[in-house]
């Protein structure tokens, strides 16, 4: 299954056993799911195309003014360079390695040797180019995550803690407090109300 990106994480946390992954859709022989509204116009473009051709696909795709049929292996997200602002391939690696290891962070040095370049370097590319260090952006991540997942989930503090590379309960609301002035229950108490 396929959803738009902001909803996967929860999902995954949610449902463990159901296989995802980030396409803009999925077909099935019996079951479809796409990313979110444009996804669906081209994952029913790509339905069009495979039983009834090409050009009908692209005759049906000018009629809804959409400009590009896209396929299920473009990204769901603007790319990472472009969400950054800047082009330095090293930095993007960097935020790409983080973003895929926030259940799980990664050590800087290693997020530094898996982009191809020195833990200085890293930290010098961050504080050119992101103003802020290598450790705060991280950290940032994780807990932007975890907010997500206090909006967006039932999950306990604990467990969304645990899911945003937290080792216990109280470093995560420490943390979550001195970034978003509200403690994890706080800020779900207010969401609830």
């Amino acid at each position: 299954v396929t959803l738009h990106w902001e909803s996967l994480p929860s999902f995954q946390e949610r449902f463990p056993e159901v296989s995802t992954s980030d396409e803009l859709f999925e077909l099935g022989r019996r079951r479809f799911s796409c990313a979110g509204g444009a996804a669906a116009m081209d994952m029913a473009l790509d339905v069009i195309a495979r039983r009834h051709g090409t050009q009908l696909a692209i005759d049906v795709s000018e009629q809804l003014v959409h400009e590009r049929i896209r396929t299920r292996r473009d990204q769901q997200r603007m790319t990472l360079a472009r969400r950054l602002g800047t082009h330095r391939r090293r930095l993007v690696d960097a935020v790409d390695v983080m973003e895929r290891h926030i259940e799980s962070p990664l050590p800087l040095s290693e997020v530094a040797q898996r982009s191809g370049i020195s833990l200085r370097h890293l930290q010098r590319l961050f504080d050119s180019e992101l103003n802020q260090s290598p450790r705060s952006w991280y950290l940032g991540l994780r807990l932007e995550r975890a907010h997500y997942l206090l909006k967006e989930t039932d999950l306990d503090v604990l467990s969304v803690g645990l899911a945003c590379g937290f080792s216990s309960s109280s470093s995560f609301s420490r943390a979550f407090r001195s970034h978003y002035g509200v403690s994890p229950r706080q800020m779900r108490k207010a969401q609830s109300q």
